[in-house]
């Protein structure tokens, strides 16, 4: 087996730094390991810091790679342990600081040239881009599957779920619920093309879960801790889930587990209207109604200018812990009770 250039015999593990651009200054790498099991077996493709502070993904990604014996592996493993290597060099959230682009948006879509994205005119070869390709083409593209990790960024708190984006066809959709169900997590979230009013256009394409689906790949992102924080005990719950998806494709020994699952089909993303000091009300994982109040706008002498409410039977699964908004900004993101 070749990946990247690298021979990967059967029984091995190696870790590369897998070519991904350059700067003005220096080539750019991304952190890879891979594992070839002693006999073959499907090949999952594992991703995290994408969004460079969703910082339990790194140590998820960091354990599974210790946990995997290749000599009790059937199959492969894939795993990219830092994609947007300028975000989290600099310590920032969302967009690399280099290009202004949010990976999460930089995949490759075939016959798509992009434009006017990022700090300048025409970045479609900026280093988030070229670093997207390499991962698509080295890593996502030969595997099966994929487990895209990531979690709350630096101003949001989160209730761990798995997300899924049923846009394929209805094999590959019904294979990534499948797919979802074996983290045994408590909720998985469905999002539909279009289920968001708010955000018509979601899921876009570009995305790493998307483009995979797209050919055919059952995919999944791993939703997992709050706010760029550590927290050792979602990380081991989702190491744990892993290990049980291995075991449900039959790539490491032991009986797979299965428990009941709360799915959420579609959703709402809440935006600012006005500006002033957001005081919320609601906390991630709260099931609310219609019309419930989630929280408020006031202005600096504590005048009230908006209420948020919910727009239906919702659970919330994101919300913006900065205590300030300005119009447009993020708020809460929940899914439809169904």
């Amino acid at each position: 087996m070749n990946v990247a250039g690298h021979t990967l015999e059967p029984g091995e593990k190696i870790e590369f730094d897998l070519p991904a651009g350059e700067t003005a200054l220096r080539k750019v790498t991304v952190p890879v390991t891979a594992i070839r099991g002693a006999q073959d077996g499907p090949t999952i493709a594992i991703t995290a810091a994408c969004h460079p502070m969703e910082l339990n993904g790194v140590l998820i990604a960091a354990k599974v790679a210790k946990m995997i014996d290749p000599a009790k592996l059937k199959g492969t493993v894939l795993i990219v342990h830092v994609q947007n290597v300028m975000g989290f060099e600099h310590k920032k959230g969302h967009a690399s600081p280099l290009d202004g682009v949010n990976f999460g948006k930089a995949f490759p879509v075939a016959g798509v040239t992009v434009e006017g994205t990022g700090n300048v005119s025409h970045q479609g070869t900026s280093l988030s881009f070229s670093t997207a390709q390499a991962v698509w083409d080295h890593i996502i593209a030969p595997a099966d599957m994929l487990i895209d990790l990531h979690g709350g960024e630096l101003f949001e708190s989160l209730k761990e779920n798995i997300e899924i984006l049923t846009v394929a066809d209805d094999e590959t959709n019904e294979r990534s619920r499948e797919f979802a169900r074996a983290f045994l997590f408590d909720e998985i979230w469905e999002v539909p093309q279009g289920s968001i009013p708010e955000m018509p256009s979601y899921p876009e394409r570009g995305g790493a879960v998307m483009e995979a689906m797209k050919a055919g790949k059952p995919a999944v992102y791993c939703e997992v801790g709050s706010e760029g924080h550590l927290d050792e005990a979602l990380v081991d719950k989702t190491v744990a889930g892993i290990d049980n998806v291995f075991k449900k494709y039959g790539m490491i020994a032991g009986e797979a587990q299965e428990r009941p699952v709360r799915t959420y089909v579609g959703g709402h993303v809440l935006f600012a209207t006005r500006g002033g000091l957001f005081l919320n009300r609601t906390k991630a994982g709260q099931e609310v109604t219609e019309g419930e109040v989630l929280g408020t706008i006031l202005d600096i002498k504590g005048e009230v200018l908006e209420e948020i409410r919910a727009p239906g039977h919702c659970v919330v699964s994101n919300t913006i812990v900065l205590g300030i908004a300005n119009p447009g900004d993020m708020l809460y993101v929940m899914g439809n009770v169904v």
